[in-house]
């Protein structure tokens, strides 16, 4: 993954989701969950109960998002 393609989804403020090669599976609820160190390196998820995972960029293989519903506007 590259850090272009985090801070994308970091800036899209939409709900997402990090796959890892090891098949760890991290939520990313806002915006204010996930931050990229400024080499772009390693991003920071920080979880609701005040933990935090550290990933390596490189190591990212997928940014999932969440389907829209399908009854928008009724």
């Amino acid at each position: 993954m590259t850090s272009n393609a985090l801070r994308g989804a970091i800036d899209s403020g939409k709900p997402f989701r990090l796959r890892s090669g090891d098949g760890a599976v991290i939520e990313v609820p806002t915006r204010d969950h996930a931050f990229l160190n400024p080499t772009g390196r390693l991003i920071v998820v920080f979880t609701n109960d005040d933990g935090a995972r550290v990933l390596d960029v490189a190591l990212v293989t997928a940014i999932d998002y969440a389907k829209a519903p399908e009854n928008l506007g009724g």
